[in-house]
C-alpha cells in the first residue's frame, strides 16, 4: 500500500504529511503539520483535506513556526494533537499576544481565541516526555510506534518522527518512516545530528529506515555561504565592540540567534558589564523568560537574564554604581544596548530618540541598525515575497545616515547536510522530498544509488496546490 501522502510539499511553507497504516483490518492515519502558505507564496488557497472521508487518528507537530501550525484551528475537535512541551508555551504566548492585538480585525482576533483555547486543552493536547535520555515513544495510535527526536533549527523545539507503522508485506512486519520536519547543522546543536541518526534512529545499523521524508528549503540556493551561529556571534560581538547603541531586527521565535546576539552583546569589547537587550512588547519579553527557563535550564547562552521593555524610558533605577537615580534612557545613552525592534513605524521613535541624543551630542556614536531575517524578504526585486513596509522602514532608516548591518543564518539544512542525512539514514525504499521548490535538484546531491529512490514530485504521493500565475 502506499503509505505516505504529502500535500503542497513542492513548496516552502504549508507542507502536511499523512501516513496511512492498516492495523486489524481498520484504516489509521496520522497527519503531520497542519500550516499555512508563506505570505507571499502565490498560493490561491491552501488545500482541504477531507477530514470526514479520510479522518486522522493524530495530528503531530514538528514545531511551532506558522507554516507548520498556522491553520491548527481547523482541524476537528477530538482529534488528539502532539507536540513539545516549549512549542506549546511558545504557541501559547503568540496566541494570546495575537487575540488583543489592536492592528488585527475582530474575526483575527476571534480566530486567535480559538488557537489559543485550542492550545490550553489539556485533553486535547498531549506534549512529549522527555526521560532524561530521549523522549518517550507514542504507543497511544493503533499501528503506529512514533519516536520523536530534538533536531537543530531556528525555532527552539523542534522534533523529526521516527514512525514505525505495521506492514506484513516487510521481512520484520514494520514499516519505517523518518520526517525530519525542519532541520539544520549548523546551529548550536546541529553537530548531534549525524550521531543520533546513527545510534538513535539506526542503533548502529540494527534497524532500517524504509521511507525518508525530508525538508529541501535551501535546494534552491545550493550555492549560498551560510554562516554557522558561533560564526554569526563572533561577527556580531565585533560589530558590537565598534556599535555601542545597536538595534535588531530579529524573529522573537529564532531563539539561537536571539542567543548569538546577546551574548555577542555581553562579551563585545570596551564594555565591561555587558549590554542590555530592549525589546519592544510584552509578549517579546514573555517569550525570552520562557527561552531562558526551557532551553536556559541545559545551556546558559539561552539565558536572557539582561533584559526590558524599550517602552520603560522614564523608568527610575538604582545602584550601588550610582551617585544618583537614572532613569532607562540615561542608562542606555550611557551604557550602550542591543535593542530588537520590528521593522514597523511604532519603533521608528526609539531610533529617532538615539538619533537626537547623537545630534545633541548626548552620545558620541550613531545607533546602527543590524537586520537579521531572510534577506529576501526586504530585496526589492523580489516581488514573490518582498514586505513593501519592511523596505520602506530600512530605506528611511538609511536616509537619516543610520548603518544598516546584514547579519543572518539560515534555519534550515544547507545542501551538503542534506546530503549528509540522506546518506546517513540510507533508506531502503524512499526518499520524499518536501518543503522545496527544488525537489528536481535532489538528484544533483552525491549520493550514489540512493537517487534511485527519489519519488518525484509527479507522483500520486504528492498533492499539489493552485498558484495565481497558473
Amino acid at each position: 500500500m502506499n503509505h505516505i501522502r504529502i500535500y503542497q510539499g513542492n513548496q516552502i511553507g504549508g507542507c502536511v504529511t499523512v501516513i496511512t497504516v492498516v492495523h486489524n483490518g481498520e484504516t489509521r492515519r496520522i497527519m503531520i503539520d497542519y500550516g499555512s502558505s508563506l505570505p507571499g507564496s502565490g498560493v490561491e488557497k491552501d488545500f482541504d483535506y477531507p477530514w470526514e472521508d479520510e479522518p486522522v487518528d493524530a495530528v503531530f507537530f514538528t514545531h511551532y513556526h506558522g507554516d507548520h501550525v498556522g491553520r491548527i484551528a481547523e482541524i476537528p475537535r477530538g482529534i488528539p494533537l502532539y507536540m513539545g512541551a516549549t512549542a506549546r508555551q511558545a504557541m501559547i504566548n503568540i496566541e494570546d499576544a495575537l487575540s488583543k492585538s489592536r492592528k488585527s480585525s475582530e474575526e483575527e482576533r476571534e480566530l486567535h481565541r480559538q488557537k489559543l483555547e485550542l492550545l490550553q486543552d489539556d485533553e486535547t493536547v498531549n506534549v512529549f516526555n522527555y526521560n532524561g535520555s530521549f523522549y518517550d515513544p507514542i504507543d497511544d495510535i493503533p499501528g503506529f510506534h512514533i519516536e520523536p527526536f530534538s533536531v537543530d533549527h531556528s525555532a527552539y523545539d523542534a522534533y523529526m518522527f521516527l514512525i514505525e507503522l505495521e506492514d506484513d508485506t516487510r521481512p520484520d512486519g514494520k514499516y519505517r518512516v523518518l520526517h525530519t520536519g525542519d532541520f539544520r547543522g549548523h546551529g548550536r546543536r546541529g553537530h548531534v545530528m549525524l550521531p543520533l541518526i546513527w545510534k538513535a534512529v539506526r542503533r548502529k545499523g540494527k534497524r532500517n529506515v524504509d521511507a525518508l521524508v525530508i525538508e529541501g528549503t535551501m535546494m534552491s540556493r545550493m550555492t549560498e555561504k551560510v554562516l554557522t551561529e558561533e560564526q554569526m556571534q563572533r561577527e556580531a560581538e565585533e560589530y558590537l565592540t565598534k556599535n555601542k547603541y545597536a538595534f535588531l531586527i530579529c524573529s522573537s521565535t529564532n531563539v539561537d540567534s536571539l542567543a548569538s546576539f546577546y551574548e555577542a552583546a555581553q562579551w563585545a569589547g570596551g564594555y565591561p558589564h555587558g549590554r542590555y537587550m530592549y525589546v519592544y512588547s510584552n509578549y517579546f519579553l514573555k517569550q525570552l523568560e520562557l527561552y531562558t527557563h526551557t532551553a536556559g535550564s541545559y545551556a546558559t547562552i539561552y539565558r536572557f537574564l539582561k533584559t526590558d521593555l524599550l517602552d520603560n524610558m522614564d523608568k527610575q533605577h538604582k545602584s550601588a554604581r550610582m551617585t544618583e537615580p537614572m532613569t532607562q534612557r540615561q542608562l542606555m545613552e550611557r551604557n550602550g544596548f542591543l535593542a530588537v525592534i520590528k521593522p514597523e513605524d511604532f519603533c521608528e521613535k526609539y531610533i529617532d530618540m538615539f538619533m537626537e541624543a547623537y545630534n545633541s551630542g548626548r552620545i558620541n556614536q550613531k545607533p546602527v541598525l543590524i537586520y537579521s531575517m531572510w534577506e529576501e524578504y526586504i530585496n526589492p526585486k523580489n516581488d514573490k515575497v518582498q514586505k513593501d513596509k519592511w523596505i520602506a522602514f530600512i530605506e528611511k532608516q538609511k536616509a537619516k545616515g543610520i548603518e544598516v548591518k546584514r547579519l543572518h543564518t539560515s534555519g534550515h539544512a544547507t545542501a551538503s547536510m542534506i546530503e549528509e542525512v540522506i546518506n546517513a539514514v540510507a533508506p531502503t525504499d524512499k526518499i520524499y522530498p518536501m518543503h522545496t521548490e527544488r525537489a528536481d535538484a535532489f538528484p544533483e546531491l552525491n549520493i550514489g544509488s540512493l537517487r534511485d529512490k527519489i519519488v518525484p514530485q509527479n507522483d500520486e504521493s504528492y498533492v499539489r496546490i493552485t498558484y495565481k500565475h497558473e
